[in-house]
Order: C-alpha cells, then sequence, then structure tokens
C-alpha cells in the first residue's frame, strides 16, 4: 500500500514523512521531485507478544509513503504534483492549524477549514476534469461502434460527473463492485480514502476543543482525523526513552502521535492486521478486511496459500489473557479453520500445508 502525503506550503509535510519514517525528507531518496519512504505500522500489540515470545527479531506491518511536491492552489492542475497523488492508495492531507510568526502562510493567515476546503476543490474539479475527457472519449467510441459495456462505464461517469459538479467527493458515493471495475484506471482523486491531519500548537487538548466542530464535520463525510503537534512529536523523537515516557505523562500522551497515524493510515485502507509468532520472529501481516485464510497465507508465502490446508487460530486477546503459547494450548484455547474461515483482526495464526 502507498500512501500521499499532501498539503499547502509550510503545514508540516516533511515534519509527517519524517515520524512515520524515520527518516528526515532532505536525506530520503526521491525520484521526479517526489520523495520515496517505508513507514511502520506502529501497532502495540506487537511489543506485547514480542515481549511473550522473546524472538530473534520483530517485524511491524509496513507501507509506503510519497511526498510529492507542494499544492499551490490557482497554479494550473499539472500533472506536477497531480500524477504522484493519483498512484497512491490513500491520502494523509496535513493541514496547519498552529500559529507561529516566523512560519509563512500562503494563504496569508491560519484557517484550516479554508485551506482542507481549498485542496478540496483543487481535487474536485481536477477530477471534474478527467470525467469530461473519459465522457468525451467514450461518446466518440460508442458512436464508431456502440457496446453494453460502454455504456455501462458511460452511466457510472456521468453519475461521478453529476458529483463532482455538485461539489462533492466520489467518496461519498456508493458504487458496486463492478461499477469500481469500470473506474478504477481514472484513479480519481476524491474517491481515494483520506486521513486528515490536524497540525496544531503545543496544547493539543485546548486544540482538539478548538478544532471539535470542523473534525465532527470530516469524519461525517468519511475522513479519519488525527491530531498531532509537529513541534512536540519532533522533540519526542529526539528524546531517550526514559525521557519520552516521562515527557508523555506530563502531557497526557500515553504515545506518540506518529503511531496513531500509521495505524489511522492502515486502517483506513480497510486493512487489518493478523499475527504470525515464534522464536525466530514475531511479525505482523497486512491483509484486506475480509480476507480468508488461504489468501492471509499467500501474503507470507505463496507455497502456503498453494499447499493450505488448516489454519490454527486463536485471538490475540485470548492468548494474553493465557499468559503463554504453552498455557493457551493446554486449555485448549487454538481453533483449527479451513479454507472458509474469515480471518479477524488481531487473529493469531499458524499456517498447516503440504506442497
Amino acid at each position: 500500500m502507498n500512501l500521499g502525503i499532501i498539503g499547502l506550503p509550510q503545514v508540516g509535510k516533511k515534519t509527517v514523512f519524517q515520524l512515520l519514517t524515520g527518516i528526515a525528507a532532505d536525506k530520503a531518496p526521491s525520484k521526479d521531485g517526489i520523495i520515496h519512504g517505508v513507514a511502520q505500522v506502529r501497532d502495540p500489540r506487537i511489543d506485547v507478544l514480542s515481549n511473550m515470545f522473546k524472538p530473534k527479531r520483530t517485524k511491524y506491518a509496513e507501507f509506503e509513503v510519497a511526498l510529492p511536491p507542494d499544492i499551490k492552489p490557482d497554479s494550473a492542475r499539472s500533472a506536477a504534483w497531480l500524477d504522484p497523488i493519483r498512484r497512491t492508495d490513500a491520502i494523509v492531507h496535513v493541514v496547519r492549524a498552529f500559529e507561529a510568526e516566523h512560519v509563512f502562510h500562503i494563504l496569508n493567515d491560519v484557517n484550516p477549514s479554508r485551506d482542507i476546503e481549498t485542496v478540496d476543490l483543487e481535487f474536485l474539479f481536477a477530477d471534474l476534469a478527467m470525467t469530461e475527457l473519459r465522457l468525451e472519449r467514450i461518446n466518440k467510441e460508442m458512436r464508431i461502434k456502440p457496446s453494453p459495456q460502454k455504456e455501462k462505464e458511460k452511466d457510472v461517469i456521468s453519475r461521478c460527473h453529476a458529483q463532482l459538479e455538485a461539489e462533492k467527493p466520489l467518496r461519498n458515493l456508493e458504487f458496486s463492485e463492478e461499477e469500481i471495475k469500470l473506474i478504477r484506471s481514472l484513479q480519481f482523486l476524491t474517491l481515494k480514502p483520506m486521513v486528515t491531519v490536524i497540525n496544531v500548537g503545543e496544547d493539543i487538548a485546548a486544540e482538539e476543543r478548538k478544532f471539535a466542530e470542523l473534525a465532527s464535520a470530516l469524519q461525517q463525510r468519511g475522513d479519519t482525523v488525527v491530531f498531532l503537534s509537529a513541534a512536540i512529536e519532533q522533540e519526542l523523537a529526539e528524546m531517550t526513552e526514559d525521557e519520552r515516557a516521562d515527557f508523555m505523562a506530563e502531557l497526557g500522551l500515553t504515545e506518540p502521535a506518529a503511531h496513531r497515524l500509521s495505524r489511522s493510515a492502515c486502517q483506513c485502507l480497510g486493512l487489518i492486521n493478523f499475527f504470525t509468532c515464534g522464536p525466530d520472529e514475531v511479525r505482523a501481516w497486512p491483509i484486506t478486511n475480509g480476507a480468508t485464510a488461504p489468501e492471509a497465507a499467500g501474503k507470507i508465502h505463496s507455497d502456503l496459500e498453494r499447499g493450505f490446508i488448516r489454519a490454527e487460530t486463536i485471538t490475540y486477546e485470548a492468548l494474553v489473557a493465557a499468559g503463554s503459547e504453552k498455557a493457551a494450548k493446554e486449555a485448549k484455547l487454538y481453533k483449527l479453520n479451513g479454507k472458509d474461515y474469515v480471518v479477524k483482526d488481531g487473529d493469531v495464526i499458524e499456517i498447516r500445508f503440504n506442497v
């Protein structure tokens, strides 16, 4: 999975990139002006399981992060910043809500609601232009050679066009599986899952109250909302583990906001985690919510899916409550599941297979 971090200039995008990837944006690899990195999904359940199994290595789930050029309103809707975002699976929109006299704002003052609307309109207009081009092409193709498939595509794109003309994002429309397949190649921006990061000042609790109405409106339209203070997060990243714990306790924080952001980014894509545990490795594996046991096995290795026999599973909660793998097996808490088993978030799984 690939997430694009977007936003206006000077809102904290590079800081969010560094918080997620652990690499400064100016030191990360780049291509065609797009900075790339890999972020870990900091699931605290992995830490608990790692303490239980004492493995040689621990591995979190990961996702790719892309940082394209700044969005500059009213500059042409060119491929320079549109195309990289179209290629992502989801979008992390960083919005400035902090005041700082030494940091300029491209629109002259701090107004997160206006900034969100500005970027939304850029995406809406870009998608609207895409529907118009596609409808024009379909109409030409149908004059030469009509087909039921083209008629279906025209119908769904016409529905998208009407939604966008009403200045509403496509993610608020319902599509059938067949319709999604018909429009997938167009990579509509307003159809992508959105995580809105509200970058606030150092009094996070007060800022959350201040922007509660905005956060609620964003959540109602389908966004995942994460509040963080990039200034605080940078301080935390530079501290030792003991210093970090003391500082977070003072601020009433239970974990760095970057950890919550990494999980929110994963969840907005409709992904869940299952775990494999043993003396060599404790590892989280991201899969689509609703995936079956053989599909989960294939995530580990194609041979496991091909030769799948059974999945021995236990919930994370049941394993932790038992205290150890041995105790859980003695209590017969593990269950054998066949090919139709739908994997649940937090399942600890061992695959039985034969190739």
